[in-house]
């Protein structure tokens, strides 16, 4: 695979603090993810990547990025220097000024919810009423903009996910959401990325060749699967010293040949392969 000159994809973790437990989430696994990151190393950061407007910016990682009280500042130094900004949220903490801010800034936004029979079950606290009413809320306000954000809900399928649970959520989201999401669980046995259900014949993953991922203390992960790993360095070194360091040319050669030997990937089932954006779950386009 060619490697650009830098990142095509960046996600900063501006906290690594959730407000729920659920049940599925390899949260469970890690300790002390409680941190949130410094204002003037977001500001440094985007300094950095702002020479490259073309790179996609992923504002979270392992925690609810709503959390950091400085959330809305951060949406205010991104805004209008990048062509795609995405966020995924749990929208508890969504209210109409977050929301307002949000339309402002990013271009597609992903709700993680459940169906409505399983959701206080797996998503522990919340509210499914208010959180689906904080969604509702959101939807309206991107329409009287003229729905500059592209809108997304996921659920995830677990081993106690019911038919009955997917044709709900389906139902619910018909018509009133960009896109329809349903994962598959990972990691549920400590081994983040590894999954259940089987893969094809294993290929090349695109992530070292696609994706730097930053997290909250500035530490540098191989990619969004990586929860807990040494770090491979700091972004303090820089991003694109850090992208084209021998660590990730060896990473892409061991992705290349098939013989990988990095603990973290080789343990690895979610990888994403060059043909397709995502590795496993079912997408339904609304129209």
């Amino acid at each position: 695979m060619l490697v650009p000159h830098f990142p095509k994809r960046i996600e900063i973790e501006p906290t690594s603090a959730c407000n729920l437990k659920c049940t599925y989430c390899p949260r469970h696994f890690v300790k002390g993810l409680n941190h949130f990151m410094d204002i003037a190393m977001f500001k440094r950061i985007i300094k950095e990547i702002e020479s490259f407007p073309e790179t996609v910016i992923v504002l979270h990682r392992r925690g609810e990025s709503l959390l950091h009280p400085k959330f809305s500042e951060m949406l205010y130094l991104i805004k209008g220097k990048f062509h795609e900004i995405q966020l995924a949220s749990n929208a508890t903490l969504l209210d109409s000024k977050l929301s307002q801010a949000l339309i402002e800034s990013v271009t597609f936004i992903s709700f993680s919810i459940d169906s409505p029979n399983a959701y206080e079950k797996t998503r522990i606290p919340a509210n499914y009423n208010k959180v689906e009413s904080n969604i509702h809320t959101f939807i309206e306000m991107n329409k009287i903009k003229g729905s500059p954000v592209k809108t997304q809900v996921s659920m995830v399928k677990t081993k106690n996910t019911l038919d009955s649970d997917i044709i709900l959520f389906e139902k619910k989201w018909a018509g009133k959401i960009d896109r329809i999401r349903i994962y598959e669980a990972h990691s549920e046995n400590g081994k983040f990325g590894s999954l259940k259900m089987k893969r094809k014949k294993r290929k090349p993953c695109v992530m070292p060749f696609y994706e730097l991922v930053i997290l909250c203390d500035g530490s540098i992960a191989r990619c969004n699967h990586d929860w807990n790993s040494k770090p491979i360095g700091f972004v303090s070194n820089g991003i694109q010293q850090i992208w084209q360091s021998s660590f990730f040319q060896d990473l892409r050669k061991q992705h290349e040949t098939l013989m990988i030997t990095d603990s973290v990937c080789a343990s690895c089932d979610s990888w994403y392969p060059e043909e397709g954006n995502q590795c496993t779950g079912k997408v339904i386009e609304n129209d």
